[in-house]
C-alpha cells in the first residue's frame, strides 16, 4: 500500500509539473542578479542530472515571462560553434520546474522558455545559458537533455533596430564630402557598374556611394565623409551595408571618426574586425592600417556594425578612407547605407549588448 501511495504521489507531481501554467506578462525586475560563475559546462547531446535543493535563489522572474521563479536555480553554459536549433527537455521532474534559454548571463535576456522544455529558433554561434528554476519555490531533482540540429545561419541584424536616429541611404541621397588622403580622388556617386545590384535586406541598388562607380578603381587615396551625427544613449551603434572587391592587402579601406569637423581622425573597427593589415609598401591612406580588403565578399553586400559609445555626447563625422596602389585594379568599395541607432538608452553602457552583437560574427 505504501508503494502505491508513493507511486501516486510521484505521478501527481509529474502531472502538476507538466501542466501548463497561466501566462503572466513579464514584470519590471532588477537585472543582472543571475550568478553564472559556477555554471555547469553543457554540450549538444548532453544528459545532465540536476538538483536545486539548497541552490542559490538569485532570480525571481525572467524577461520572457512573469512566472514566479522563487526556487533555487541551476545554470548550464552552452557554447555553440555553429548555427543550431537547440532543444532542451526536462525529464523525470520531482517538482514543478521551468527551463529558460538566455543570450547572456542576464535574466532579462531571455530568448525562450518552457515548463517541460523548449526548442529554439536558429541560433547564431556564441555562448548561451540554460537555467532551470523552481516555479513558486519548487525544489527537487530532474534530468536535462540537450539536443542540437545544424541550421542555416540567419542574417544578423548587426545593430539593435528598435530605434534609428540616422538613416543615410545612397539610393536616394548624394550628400557627402571628400577629403584627400595622400593620394588622388576616387569617391563618386551614381549607378554602379560591375557589382551586385541587390544590397542588404534584398534592397535593389539604384545609386550608390562608391570608388569610381563607372568601373574599376585606380591609383588613389581619398576619404568620403558624411555627417555630422550626434551620438547619444539612443544613437550609438552604426550599421554599414557595403560591398568591396579589392587587391588583398594592397588596396582597400577603413572607417574613421572625427570629432573636430575632419581635422583629425580616429579609426574604428567593426564587430568582426577588419580583414587584414594594409601592406606597409601599399597605397596612400591605408599602409599599415587594418582594412577591409580582398574578394571574400565579392558575390554579395554585407553588414558591418561599429560601437560608437565612446563618442556619446559628441558630434561626429564618419569617414570612409580608401587607398589603391598603381597596379591591379578591381571594382572597389561601395556604400549602400549607413544607419545609426540602438534599442534602448541603457544599451550603450552594457557590455552584454555589444557582446551579443560581436557573437554574431564569431
Amino acid at each position: 500500500m505504501r508503494y502505491v501511495l508513493i507511486t501516486l504521489l510521484v505521478l501527481a507531481m509529474a502531472l502538476s509539473a507538466s501542466a501548463k501554467k497561466d501566462w503572466v506578462e513579464p514584470t519590471t525586475m532588477s537585472r543582472g542578479n543571475l550568478d553564472c560563475t559556477n555554471a555547469v559546462q553543457a554540450f549538444c547531446g548532453g544528459f545532465y542530472m540536476g538538483d536545486n535543493t539548497n541552490a542559490p535563489n538569485n532570480v525571481e522572474a525572467y524577461g520572457c515571462t512573469g512566472w514566479t521563479e522563487s526556487g533555487g536555480e541551476i545554470v548550464y553554459e552552452l557554447v555553440l560553434d555553429d548555427c543550431y536549433t537547440v532543444t532542451v527537455a526536462l525529464l523525470d521532474m520531482t517538482a514543478d520546474f521551468d527551463a529558460f534559454l538566455l543570450g547572456s548571463c542576464d535574466e532579462a535576456d531571455c530568448i525562450i522558455h518552457g515548463d517541460t522544455g523548449f526548442t529554439s529558433e536558429c541560433l547564431l554561434p556564441g555562448t548561451y545559458y540554460i537555467v532551470v528554476d523552481g516555479y513558486n519555490g519548487a525544489t527537487g531533482t530532474w534530468n536535462l537533455e540537450i539536443t542540437c540540429e545544424l541550421c542555416d545561419c540567419p542574417t544578423p541584424p548587426c545593430c539593435p533596430s528598435l530605434y534609428t536616429c540616422y538613416d543615410i541611404d545612397f539610393n536616394i541621397t548624394d550628400v557627402f564630402m571628400t577629403q584627400e588622403c595622400l593620394g588622388g580622388p576616387i569617391w563618386d556617386w551614381g549607378v554602379p557598374v560591375g557589382i551586385p545590384m541587390v544590397a542588404c535586406d534584398d534592397v535593389p541598388v539604384t545609386n550608390i556611394l562608391g570608388t569610381n562607380v563607372a568601373g574599376d578603381y585606380f591609383e588613389s587615396g581619398e576619404a568620403a565623409v558624411i555627417g555630422p551625427f550626434e551620438i547619444t544613449d539612443y544613437c550609438w551603434c552604426m550599421e554599414l551595408c557595403h560591398f568591396y572587391d579589392t587587391e588583398s592587402g594592397y588596396d582597400g579601406g577603413y572607417v574613421a571618426i572625427s570629432t573636430d569637423g575632419g581635422v583629425t581622425w580616429t579609426p574604428v573597427a567593426p564587430a568582426r574586425g577588419y580583414d587584414t593589415l594594409g601592406s606597409s609598401y601599399g597605397a596612400p591612406c591605408i599602409a599599415g592600417m587594418e582594412i577591409f580588403s580582398g574578394h571574400q565578399y565579392n558575390t554579395a553586400f554585407l553588414r558591418d556594425c561599429f560601437n560608437l559609445t565612446q563618442y556619446i555626447g559628441q558630434t561626429v563625422h564618419v569617414g570612409f578612407f580608401f587607398g589603391a596602389d598603381s597596379s591591379i585594379f578591381y571594382p572597389g568599395w561601395y556604400i549602400k547605407w549607413v544607419k545609426i541607432g540602438s534599442d534602448e538608452p541603457s544599451s550603450p553602457v552594457e557590455e552584454s549588448s555589444w557582446g551579443t552583437i560581436k557573437a554574431m560574427y564569431r
